[in-house]
This record gives C-alpha cells, structure tokens and sequence, in this order.
C-alpha cells in the first residue's frame, strides 16, 4: 500500500468510527431521553439536549450493550442502535420542520467546529503516520496496543471476550474491565472499520461525554452564574478552556533538557504515581474518562433529586443505578474512588447539612440498583479470580515524586535497608506536598483559595459540597495503593473524581468565587499548565521518531520495522482466518516494537509478553510452559525444524507462525521459517502454517 495513502486511509476510518459512534452514544439516550421527558427533556435548548442525550447514553447504553452482547449477541444490539437512530433522525426532522431557526444556528455552527477540530486533533495524535517506508507511531501505542487487541477480541469471542493476550493452550475469559470495548467492537461492526480505528475514534467520544458532563455541571450544579473576569465568556466556555490547563509538568522537563538527561516520553511520567492532564487521560484511557462521566452523571442526578418528587426521584435513582453500574466496567478503579468519595460524602450530609439529606435515599436506591445490575458481572471477575489476592486495594502512601530520592537524606538509606516500608511511607509523605504542587499547579492554588474562603463561610452549596469531594478525593487517591499490579493504577486514576471537582472550583475562582489573593500567580500558574498541555501534545506525536533520529538503542530502526509488520499483518488478514492463533517473537529491542506487533494482530495470540499477560485471565501457572515454548521457537541459537516446530505448536495450540527478517532464526535456511509452508510472504514478514502437516 502507497504510504500516503495508508494515513489516509486509517483517519477516514477513523472518522467513519465517529460518526459509528452516533447510534451508541447519542441516539439510544436521545430517544430514550425524548420518549420519557426525561427531566423536561423536550423542553430544553437543543445544545443541553445534546448533553443530556450522550450522558444517559454513557450511563444506560453501557450496562444494556454488555448485556445484549452477553445473553443475546453484540449483533442484536448493533441493530437496536441502528434502530434508534432511525428514530433520532426522525424525531429531529419533525423538530426542524415545527420549530423555526433563531439564534440557535450561530452555536450550532461553533459547536460542531470545535466537535470536528477535536476530531481531527485526535486522529493527528494517534493514527499511524506512513512516510516512504516508515511507520511512525504514537507513544500511546504503550496501552492502545493492547486496548485494541481487547475490542478485536470483543468481535471475535463476543461478550465477555476471550484474553487475546495469552493462550495456554484454550480459550480463558478475560479478567478486567472490557466494558469500553464492547462498545467499540459495536461502533466497529457499524463502521466497517478496523478495531484500531474504532479505538481512536472511542477516545473522541470520550471526549465528548467528559464535555457534555462538564456543561450540566456548569448549569444543574454550580448554580446561578457569577459576575467577575469571565463575565464575558459563558461559563461552559471557560470550563473548556480549562480543560486545556495541566500541572506545573513543563518544568521537569525542562530541567531535564538543561541537564541533558533522557526525556519522558510523557511529560507526566515525570512522577510514578502522575496525575494527568485532561488531554493526556483522553488520548490514553478513554475508558477510565467514560466511567469518569457515568459516575458523574450519577451524582448529578441524585444531587437534581432535592427538587424532584415522587416518579422522578425513582427514575433519577434508576438511571443513577444503572450509571454507576456502567462505571464500575468501564473503570473498576474510577468507580471504586467515587464510590468511597461518596459515602465520605455521605457522612458530611449527616453531620454538618441537614438540607442535603433528602437526597440520600435517591443515592441508597442508586447503590441498591447498580448492586443488582452488576450482579453477574461481579460474579464473573470471582470466578476467573486466580492467584489468591486477598484484595485489590492496600494502604500505601502516594508516590508523586520517587522516594528513592531521599536516600541522599542522612539516616534515610540506613533505614531503607532495615525497614523499607517504613522508609517509603515516610519519604512518600516528606514528598506529597512539593509532589502535589508540581502536579496540581493552578488547580493546587485554586484548593487553598478555596479552603481560605471556605474558613470565612464564604461558599455557596455547590462550592462546599466540590470542596468535601476534592478532599476527599485527595485523600483516597493518596492513601490507597493497587495491590493486583506493579504499578499504582488505582492512585493514578482515582484522582481523576478529585479533578474534576477542581475544575469546578476553577471554574468558580474564574467568577471572583474566593476573592482576588494570589491572582497574579495563578494567571501565571495557569498558563504555564496551558503551555505543559501544548508541549505534551508535541512530544506524544514526536517523541519515537526524534528518539530514532537520535539512534537510541531502543528505538533504532523501530519505524521501519513497524512499516513492515503493517503490510506483513495485511498480508496475514488476506490469508489467515480470524480465529486462528498466532505467535510472533515477544522478545524484542523495547516495549515499543513488541506493541507494534500486538497493535496489528488482529488475532488471539498464545502469548504476546515474555512472561504471558494471565493479568487480564487465565491461570499464571501455565505461563512457564507457553513462555518455555515460544522461546525455544524463536532462539536463535536453537532454531528448529519444520517437525519439531509442528510439535511446540500443537502442545500450545498455536496454527501459524510469524517471523520477520530482524529475528536471530530468519537467518536459518534449514529451519521452520524457511521449511514450514508459508501464506504470506512480504520479503520482511513471513507467515508459516505450522498446524498444517
């Protein structure tokens, strides 16, 4: 395939996957929306319906696509989608035809504006760009390999899905929160799209739902409106624009540019328990940002419920059920922090507003229903459970800046070495505060603004109550640690609900909310964060092909390579069935080449790590021997013939094999590369059939 017209081709793709997305995220809940009133759905201006249509959306098509998927087919909810957008379609066209045109066309025409330049701003950062015979691709190939290995997965085996990342010699269901991907195989099958483009365009609408629950916020929650600096924009205006505001990130790295040590590939991996930008958590996770919304959507419907009575309450509880529950699979660790956030918030209600109470209930009956909700769901994750976790939470202070820093500390690596854990949490709790300045930044100063007035009783009921979550957001994002991974997912997403609240109060400090102290600190605090968002967006998109250029060890000749496993994985498509089982060599120069593979599969895979991937299912005591297996195939000091080749792959339940000409057994004439029959043949890439006898 041309190069250019390889780029080209995977952003109309990923386009077509957008606009796949319509049925999913905006129909179902327009309909559904309209049919009830929902909350005096037809009465309201035609943006916020857009808004109230794609978080009901998030929050009831979710749980109902996993069902449908789950006890019927993913098929049949493709065609309940299809069907509501033919209703959707109809119910506008009456609208349009009974309603004359007003003032309405001038923000329709702004909105879709910045709805198509996200659109395009995402697929710039995230397709794979093809010049000449190189491949270049995103740092996010680091986790949008494996997300779509798992939405490729959900087209193939359905609901739940199969792990595409670990064969031991069977099928193992998948053991993590696949939510997000059962939309995206259904916006694939709609599309007629690959799974990679549907999870490019996912991570648009990810965007849209955090956008659309940002703007009911501004209107259902923060209340009436404030005069001050921004009185010249909207508010939902200015909570965009915050969106743009990250941490006080550019600065490491700028220091480490002086000092001329090795960049992030992230900006935010300046810390190893990081708190992302927006941005960055769009284009990475956009299943963590969709359980973000259903959680919030949720909220926002229990907090309206003070005003509701009878029927309505019910429904708000109903809907919030379903939400939560939505959340929970979309982002175990975002809906477990809500969760906690919100019965600190609970106890606040009992104690100090009594006002408030009425809405517990409606928040007891949303619990009640998204316990019933998950039911099989929770079920399902107990049954594959393996290793004997006792638990997938432990206490463990938050490391924002690494703790080996303070081993320079006379007494400290004394310590270190007769009580690690002690010496950690200390010099995690010495680090929090310079660790959350740095990463907060303008939102940082925005929270002591707000405690400053919230001593003086200076806060309206939406102010304190976004004040109680951040803190206690904070507190459960620093305190709790993962104990199912190496790496402290849980603090890393969870601290998204304690963000989101910030922004609120940004939002509010932007009215003249919390006074004039500190002004001229937070503007320059707040531009610096848009300049760390700006310089994040670059690297993202540049930083593999600089680090080639530069001949990093890890990276040379990566596009190249990636370029011929692109066109070695099309020529498998054309020859390979999709339910075959395929095995590369995982053992490569960087994490990056081995994603690269991953990203193109397109396949189940008997192990697509060194040490397997049982993390997201299957039983780990097996790994050894898949493990042992793949690598007798692929050494190349020990290459194999054609029978002994056969005999691995049938004790793995492997059918064909995949060898490029950068791995050590390409350059055996007498091996299985060159002695199997191949079904593809790039030159660069070669498939051989080692099932066939």
């Amino acid at each position: 395939m041309i190069a250019g017209s390889l780029t080209l081709g995977d952003i109309v793709g990923c386009l077509r996957g957008v606009l796949a997305f319509v049925p999913i995220l905006l129909a179902p809940g327009y309909c559904l929306a309209w049919a009830l009133d929902f909350l005096g759905f037809r009465g309201r201006p035609a943006g916020e319906r857009l808004a109230w249509a794609i978080a009901l959306s998030f929050g009831v098509v979710t749980i109902a696509a996993v069902m449908m998927g789950k006890y019927w087919s993913l098929a049949a909810f493709c065609s309940l989608c299809s069907l509501c957008m033919a209703g959707l379609l109809g119910i506008v066209a009456v609208e349009l035809w009974q309603q004359p045109r007003g003032d309405q066309r001038t923000w329709s025409r702004r909105g879709v504006a910045l709805a198509v330049a996200w659109v395009l701003f995402v697929a710039v950062e995230l397709v794979d760009i093809a010049v000449g015979k190189r491949l270049y691709l995103s740092v996010t190939i680091f986790d949008h390999s494996m997300r779509t290995a798992f939405v490729d997965a959900v087209m193939r085996t359905g609901v739940p899905p199969t792990n595409p990342l670990y064969w031991p010699g069977h099928a193992v269901p998948m053991r993590y929160y696949y939510f997000w991907y059962v939309l995206t195989a259904a916006a694939a099958r709609l599309g007629g799209i690959t799974s990679r483009q549907a999870m490019i365009a996912s991570t648009a609408w990810a965007g849209f739902g955090l956008v659309s629950i940002l703007a009911l916020y501004c209107r259902h929650f923060l209340g009436r409106r404030r005069s001050g600096e921004a009185g010249r924009w909207s508010r939902v205006t200015v909570a965009l624009a915050l969106l743009a505001v990250t941490g006080l990130d550019l600065l490491p790295a700028i220091t480490k540019g002086i000092l001329r040590l090795p960049m992030d590939a992230d900006a935010d991996w300046w810390s190893p328990d990081q708190v992302g930008s927006w941005m960055d958590a769009l284009l990475w996770v956009p299943h963590h940002i969709a359980g973000l919304v259903c959680c919030l959507f949720g909220f926002l419907l229990v907090w309206m419920s003070k005003d509701f009575r009878g029927g309505q309450r019910g429904l708000c509880a109903l809907v919030a059920g379903l939400s939560f529950a939505s959340a929970f699979g979309l982002s175990t660790w975002v809906a477990v922090a809500f969760a906690l956030v919100l019965l600190h918030w609970m106890a606040w209600v009992l104690w100090r507003e009594p006002e408030f109470r009425s809405r517990l209930p409606v928040l007891l009956g949303a619990g009640l229903v998204s316990a019933l909700a998950l039911t099989t769901y929770v079920a399902e994750l107990f049954r594959e459970a393996s290793g004997g976790a006792a638990g997938f939470l432990k206490f463990g202070v938050r490391h924002m800046i690494d703790p080996d820093a303070m081993l320079a500390v006379p007494g400290f690596a004394q310590l270190a070495v007769r009580h690690p854990r002690i010496e950690d949490a200390i010099a995690g709790l010495i680090l929090l505060l310079p660790g959350f300045f740095a990463e907060l930044g303008f939102f940082g100063l925005v929270l002591v603004l707000a405690l400053r007035a919230a001593r003086r009783m200076q806060l309206d009921d939406a102010a304190r109550t976004s004040l109680v979550l951040v803190c206690a957001g904070l507190i459960v994002a620093t305190f709790l640690r993962s104990a199912v991974v190496q790496n402290n997912d849980f603090g890393i997403r969870s601290i998204l609900v304690a963000q989101f609240f910030l922004l609120l109060l940004a939002v509010l400090w932007c009215e003249g909310a919390f006074g004039a102290p500190g002004r001229g600190l937070a503007l320059a605090m707040l531009w610096l964060g848009v300049a760390g968002t700006v310089y994040q967006a670059v690297e993202l998109r540049v930083y593999l092909p600089v680090q080639e250029w530069l001949g990093r060890p890890d990276q040379r000749g990566f596009a190249e390579q990636a370029m011929a496993w692109r066109n070695g994985f099309e020529a498998l498509d054309r020859s390979v069935p999709r339910s075959a089982v395929v095995q590369f060599n995982p053992e490569q120069p960087s994490d990056y080449f081995r994603y690269a593979e991953i990203l193109q599969a397109g396949r189940q895979m008997a192990t697509a790590m060194p040490d397997c991937a049982s993390a997201f299912g299957g039983d780990p005591a097996s790994c050894p021997a898949v493990e042992s297996g793949v690598r007798r195939l692929f050494s190349p000091g020990d290459a194999r013939s054609a029978a002994e080749a056969r005999g691995i792959c049938s004790a793995l339940g492997i059918s064909y094999l995949i060898a490029s000409r950068w791995d050590g057994v390409w350059l055996d004439s007498d091996g299985w590369v060159w002695t199997l029959p191949a079904v593809a043949d790039t030159g660069d890439v070669r498939v051989v059939d080692c099932a066939a006898v």
